[in-house]
């Protein structure tokens, strides 16, 4: 079969490997579309934290199973599904507390524990699984992943309850984040992106005000539209310069930023007003089991995703995918690669 493989930082290449062999437990899965993540872009530059070139990337996918193990009793050929490809331990303290998303022995897809999912078939356990409802597409079911990220950051901002909120950076996580908060109840939204093309996505799906911070100081704008006060929540998904200090500056006094970049760089900032205003500031990684149903509930409701999905290529073209999603030379935001 075909693989997708980071070789080396910037460079991805096309290389053959065996398909899958399955344990009784497992079921192997035809891949009909694989998403480039955020972490997948960590990679091919080389400064994710643990993946590392050379590496099969990805861990977003919807696909049709193929075949399955002597043991599987849900699932059988045919079925539409996707895959939570995060694999706890069970055992450790965290797993036994229900934060499976932090077990330190984690298995996950796109790293030296796990094939990533830029490939024809993938082997995945049974309890992976979850099933698409016929008459949803599996482009739109390939958003499952992100999304259920999406729930968690919400989530982790149960405490802050349902005032304002906003987002910095309008990819693709910071959009899932729009949508689950809108899903949730949430009315009040901003969303700050550099991108004019990411803020008419945001207003397409539900953002109440879209700010450019290259044309307006976003932070003071927040503060107008919302009497000086802040918003009660900043969610931060890119890593530019002062972004750090640009949430605080548009949080109000005892709110939550919540950090979502998963990059090894070094990221500044002016800590006085989180300090000053007692500000919590709080990191945010991976999903719990009810974050990926409560994504597999909303795409099988018929939510419509389109508007996240700008580009569709063939897994030959996986180097222009990569280098597009660098360079943003045109409106990109997800992009689905068809092994």
């Amino acid at each position: 079969m075909k693989t997708a493989v980071i070789t080396m930082k910037h460079r991805v290449e096309i290389l053959d490997a065996p398909v899958p062999s399955l344990q009784d437990h497992e079921v192997l899965v035809k891949v009909e579309y694989a998403g480039i993540c955020g972490s997948d872009i960590h990679l091919f530059h080389d400064e994710h934290p643990f993946r590392k070139p050379p590496m099969i990337p990805g861990h977003e996918m919807s696909g049709v199973v193929a075949e399955v193990g002597a043991s599987v009793t849900q699932y059988k050929p045919g079925d539409r599904v996707v895959v939570n490809h995060a694999i706890p331990c069970g055992k450790c303290r965290f797993c036994q507390a229900g934060q499976i998303n932090i077990c330190p022995d984690k298995i996950v897809a796109g790293s030296d524990k796990m094939m990533g999912f830029f490939a024809e078939y993938i082997n995945v356990p049974e309890s992976t699984l979850f099933s698409i409802a016929d008459g949803i597409s599996l482009e739109s079911a390939a958003i499952a992943e992100p999304l259920s990220i999406g729930f968690h950051i919400m989530n982790r901002l149960k405490h802050a309850g349902k005032g304002p909120i906003a987002i910095l950076g309008t990819g693709t996580i910071g959009l899932v984040a729009l949508i689950a908060a809108r899903s949730l109840g949430y009315s009040e939204i901003y969303c700050i992106d550099p991108i004019d093309y990411n803020l008419e996505v945001a207003l397409k799906l539900g953002a109440t005000r879209v700010i450019n911070p290259l044309k307006v100081n976003a932070a003071k704008e927040i503060q107008n539209y919302t009497g000086s006060s802040g918003v009660c929540a900043t969610i931060v998904t890119a890593t530019a310069q002062e972004i750090i200090t640009d949430a605080c500056a548009m949080t109000s006094l005892n709110g939550t930023i919540i950090l979502l970049p998963m990059t090894s760089r070094i990221l500044e900032g002016n800590f006085y007003r989180l300090v000053a205003g007692e500000q919590s500031l709080i990191g945010c990684r991976g999903i719990i089991q009810g974050d990926f149903e409560n994504a597999v509930n909303l795409i099988n409701s018929g939510f419509d995703f389109s508007p996240l999905i700008t580009h569709i290529l063939p897994m030959a073209q996986s180097q222009y995918g990569f280098d597009m999603m660098v360079s943003r030379q045109e409106p990109v935001i997800k992009v689905l690669v068809r092994p």
